[in-house]
């Protein structure tokens, strides 16, 4: 019914020249006629009986327009079809306003998939890691759980220390006024935390509760509120109490506290924890490697108008985080130039992998099934108590697109396992410890 030329412009990139026959704009177009007819109330006629000739004159412009509309629609996933082409993002659409005088044409431009041969997976080389927990780590887990469980007695002739917890009052002025924000009731105060402004805790240093503190500071630079920013603010501070923090002894105790019969349960609860920790992070440690190898032995480019989407997209993701975590995105920060090339990274990193990964699982036929799902399922709830398990799961089967994602892991999985299998791979091993340092490192 229709004919598709195919044009190349480019790497890529390719125009569809769409050609629909002179009988078939005249169906759709009376099909419109026909429509309109019992629609349209014109002077002088009954619904339904204007004639047709009367309504073209009327609605000419209008009949061709929802013509055009209606035959791109009914022919625009056809001419996609019979082109043989696959898009990678929404074809640009080009009605020209000249048409033939038999017939109707459209033009789309299509940007495809860069397609790639897959290199042999077997001369791959790259460390495959096994991520260890030492000693040390659990001994780090135990000394922040001590730390953090801490009990405050209150003394009331204590003199105040770094690690005391104080409750305030306290009233902040700038030039004599009072300003938003500057004010608060019974706020709990750690000492040495830096929780509050620069110089505000170190002043409260050896005051006793009861005691009125006047408390002189200067917001600094990078203070969140811009217009406190360099500004000397005054604080009168009332102290209220003063609390000596209490830790647990040795580790029993600290066991006892948390709810484990003794100090051997709670490293081995730790040293669990930590276990699931590590065998996660070897994952991701050697996915990164594997990734790494195969785009190095891959030389792909990226078509601009997919590369374009894409950044988009990741720079919407961008802003969405940062609005749920109440974050307000600097007024520049959209043409920073680092912050466009980080994106453009990211995309074409992302972009490039998607390519070859699913090459890597059509080559070596790689797919899930539905018992792997559940058992991914299983593994989630886990999070949950036991009687919150099978609500979670089914609910999770009732989103489609988490399930779509849940899918899209566990077959990135077992491509990273199959590389791994056939890579020339050298066996390395690195402690917990280093690894989470590299971590805060990259963020």
């Amino acid at each position: 019914m229709i004919q598709t030329d195919v044009k190349e412009l480019g790497r890529h990139e390719y125009q569809v020249h769409v050609t629909v026959p002179q009988g078939e704009y005249d169906r759709i177009y009376n099909e419109q006629l026909l429509k309109l007819s019992r629609q349209a109330k014109l002077p002088g006629f009954r619904p339904g009986k204007t004639p047709p000739a009367h309504l073209k004159q009327q609605f000419g412009p209008k009949l061709h327009e929802d013509t055009v509309s209606e035959l791109v629609q009914a022919h625009y996933v056809a001419a996609i079809e019979s082109s043989g082409l696959i898009p990678a993002v929404q074809p640009m659409l080009d009605i020209p306003t000249m048409q033939p005088a038999s017939g109707f044409e459209f033009t789309m431009q299509v940007t495809t998939w860069p397609t790639v041969d897959l290199s042999d997976i077997s001369k791959l080389t790259f460390d495959a890691t096994t991520v260890e927990v030492e000693t040390s780590d659990v001994d780090s887990v135990l000394e922040r759980l001590q730390k953090s469980q801490v009990k405050f007695e209150i003394e009331a002739e204590r003199k105040a220390e770094t690690g005391d917890q104080l409750h305030i009052d306290f009233v902040g002025v700038i030039d004599g006024e009072e300003f938003d924000g500057g004010k608060g009731e019974d706020v709990p105060l750690v000492l040495g935390e830096g929780r509050f402004i620069p110089g505000f805790e170190e002043q409260l240093i050896g005051s006793v509760a009861g005691d009125d503190v006047t408390i002189e500071v200067s917001f600094p630079s990078d203070y969140q509120a811009a217009h406190l920013v360099g500004k000397d603010a005054v604080f009168a501070t009332v102290v209220k109490s003063v609390g000596k923090p209490e830790t647990a002894e040795d580790e029993d105790a600290l066991a006892v506290m948390l709810g484990f019969d003794d100090g051997a349960a709670l490293r081995a609860d730790a040293k669990e924890r930590l276990d699931e920790e590590a065998g996660q992070a070897s994952f991701l440690a050697t996915r990164e490697a594997a990734l790494d190898a195969l785009l190095a032995a891959h030389d792909i480019s990226m078509p601009k108008a997919l590369l374009e989407q894409d950044m988009r997209e990741t720079t919407k993701r961008v802003l969405d985080n940062m609005k749920q975590q109440g974050m307000d995105p600097p007024a520049d920060m959209l043409k920073d130039e680092a912050f466009i090339e980080e994106v453009r990274a990211r995309s074409e990193r992302g972009l490039k992998l998607s390519v070859l990964l699913q090459k890597v699982r059509e080559s070596a036929d790689i797919s899930i099934d539905d018992a792997q799902v559940d058992a991914e399922l299983d593994r989630q709830s886990q999070q949950y108590p036991e009687e919150q398990r099978d609500q979670f799961k089914t609910w999770i089967r009732s989103q489609q697109e988490q399930m779509a994602s849940l899918r899209e892991n566990l077959l990135e999985r077992e491509c990273i396992a199959y590389i791994v299998s056939e890579a020339n791979t050298t066996a390395a091993t690195k402690a917990l410890s280093d690894w989470q340092a590299e971590q805060e490192q990259v963020q």
